[in-house]
Formats: C-alpha cells, structure tokens, sequence
C-alpha cells in the first residue's frame, strides 16, 4: 500500500481569519502549488482509491485539485484531520489505512503530518517539518513497518 500524505498548500494570513481558521482558502500561489501537486499525483500515482482531507478549507480546496485529476477516487471529509486534533485524528483512520485500497491520499496540516511519519516510520524517533504544499510518501513494507520513499516540496 501507499499512503500519500499533502500538507495543504499556501493559505491566506492566519491573522486575517481569527475568528475561524477553518474558513482560511488558499492564495493565488497556493492553487498555482494545488495544481502542482495534483499533475505530481496523477502521474505517478494514476489510480488513487480515495482523497481523505480534514475540513479546512485549505486542505478541502488542495484536495479538490487532487481529486480532479483522479476520476475514479472515493472522496471525503473528517473532521479528525482538523488542524486542532493533532495526531489522535489520523490514528483513527488507522482502518482506512488498513483497507484494502492500494493508494491513499490525506490532505491535513502540520505538525499532524509529521508526527504521524515519525509515529509510523520510525516509533516517534523521526524528526521532520513538512512545509506548505508539500507531500510525503510512503510505503507499507508489511504489518508493522512503513518506509518513508519521497518527501517533494511544491
């Protein structure tokens, strides 16, 4: 299995959103990095089984970009991708990860991102920061082991 994992890109000014992050869309830049991502996706990956991204609008709107390019996918929204849930969000959709699908991608936020890649690759013992608009890869080796096999800012 491979298990795509995209930071939202760029996003307009936390401060000009206070009162509800969530509503943040991207920039100009962030869906010219949007539709970098998705054109990346598609070729090397062209059958995505689903797009999974946490409600912000942000990571919604990169999703939507992915999921343009990728006719076939399930998509859908969790809120436990959500900025403020953290790690305990994308530990619960361990299931998903676990089906049967042979590609997944998750649209989420930092430092979520991160530490899910050094929770499963490396027993919290990896330190990484994704930036915005990037994507890390991964591959399922058996069970219990995932290797961390491309990490590409856009």
């Amino acid at each position: 299995m491979k298990l795509i994992l995209v930071r939202h890109a760029q996003a307009e000014d936390r401060e000009k959103y206070l009162e509800d992050d969530l509503k943040r869309p991207l920039t100009k830049k962030g869906e010219k990095q949007a539709k970098k991502i998705a054109k990346y996706i598609r070729k090397k990956y062209p059958k995505v089984d689903a797009i999974i991204s946490s409600l912000a609008l942000r990571a919604c709107d990169t999703a939507k970009y992915i999921a343009k390019l990728q006719e076939e996918s399930t998509f859908f929204l969790s809120p436990h991708l959500n900025p403020e849930v953290g790690l305990e969000g994308y530990l619960k959709h361990k299931d998903e990860i676990e089906e049967d699908w042979q590609t997944l991608v998750v649209v989420g936020h930092e430092p979520s991102i991160s530490d899910f890649v050094s929770y499963i690759c490396a027993n919290s013992n990896l330190r990484l920061k994704v930036g915005k608009g990037c994507i890390v890869e991964l591959k399922r080796e058996n069970e219990d082991q995932w290797l961390l096999t491309g990490l590409r800012n856009f």
